[in-house]
């Protein structure tokens, strides 16, 4: 059974959201540092650990019978996650005077968050007509 346009588009919707949320976290915190991770990924006691910075992949989600079922996002860590950067005054340095920035572009964050923006507007409108269209069925039948 298929979930419909509605559906489909509600579907979209919130994965357009979901979207700019994680780019909006990705910028809030940009400019947000850390200390330089070890190998294994930890950070020595009493220092901060640097922002992990996502990206987002969408996918779609097909039912049993292999019909679309709408649409999902998919939140992935990005790689690297940190660039160095000099900082020697902070307390999150390390002897080389660097700490660990997380890999945020900016710009091409905005480019995402205005993408996010026109699907999530072209979803909302893909409701307005399927409301409008099963309005305009029911004042006919009526």
């Amino acid at each position: 059974m298929s979930i419909g346009g509605i559906g489909a588009a509600l579907s979209g919707a919130l994965a357009q959201t979901q979207r700019l949320n994680g780019s909006a976290n990705n910028v809030a915190n940009h400019r947000s540092t850390g200390a330089i991770p070890a190998a294994d990924g930890s950070v020595q006691p009493g220092q901060t650990q640097a922002y992990q910075p996502q990206s987002f992949g969408q996918t779609a989600v097909t039912g049993a019978n292999g019909q679309g079922q709408g649409t999902r996002v998919v939140a992935r860590p990005t790689t690297p996650a940190y660039i160095p950067e000099y900082q020697p005054d902070s307390p999150d340095a390390n002897a080389d005077g660097l700490v660990a920035a997380p890999n945020v572009d900016p710009v091409s964050e905005r480019v995402d968050q205005i993408s996010s923006l026109r699907a999530f507007q072209a979803n909302l409108a893909i409701i307005r007509t399927q409301d409008d269209m099963e309005r305009s069925a029911i004042d006919t039948l009526a």
